[in-house]
């Protein structure tokens, strides 16, 4: 009986040797992880400085330049180019009139917007009067080819048309077979 109490010491005491080991050895993986740590906080406070003093080159130097270099005078036109020109878009699509819209608008244009061929040459019908008209190429229902022929049928239509295309072929087929 007394040889199994030995035993369970002997085991007992391996057990606490090895806890011990592994405490010791986790202590120094701490330390080790602290240092790093350290060191990290260490290099991210010399970098804060060193910015802080490139902040501060980089205030110099532009105050230097400001009084050095005069900023330019940009004189932009009193009046868009087209102020007082009207324009027509003839497109369904949202995304598309808008973009051609902002376009002429920023130039001066205003514009007016008809969601169908039909409704382009029905304007031009009833006398609306415009200075130029872009069309789409594709409608729901109809082309911009078609649109621009039933224009071209109205006795003294002279409004120059862009036809909007994506494709190369059918540019180039509007430029030189399409004219007006």
């Amino acid at each position: 009986m007394y040889y199994l109490i030995y035993v369970l010491l002997f085991i007992i005491a391996i057990l606490v040797v090895f806890i011990l080991k592994q405490n010791k050895k986790y202590d120094n993986d701490i330390l080790d992880r602290n240092k790093q740590i350290s060191l990290a906080i260490g290099q991210c406070n010399y970098y804060m400085e060193e910015c802080k003093n490139l902040r501060e080159i980089i205030e110099v130097n532009k105050s230097l330049l400001d009084d050095l270099i005069p900023e330019p005078k940009i004189e932009l036109e009193k009046e868009p180019i087209y102020a007082g020109k009207k324009a027509l878009i003839g497109d369904y699509y949202k995304y598309s009139y808008n973009n051609t819209k902002m376009v002429l608008e920023s130039l001066g244009f205003d514009v007016t917007v008809a969601l169908s061929g039909k409704e382009v040459v029905k304007r031009v019908k009833d006398g609306e009067k415009y200075d130029i008209i872009f069309t789409n190429n594709i409608y729901r229902n109809g082309t911009g080819q078609e649109c621009l022929e039933e224009l071209k049928q109205i006795e003294g239509f002279n409004i120059p048309v862009v036809i909007h295309t994506l494709t190369e072929n059918r540019r180039d087929y509007f430029v030189n077979k399409i004219r007006i």
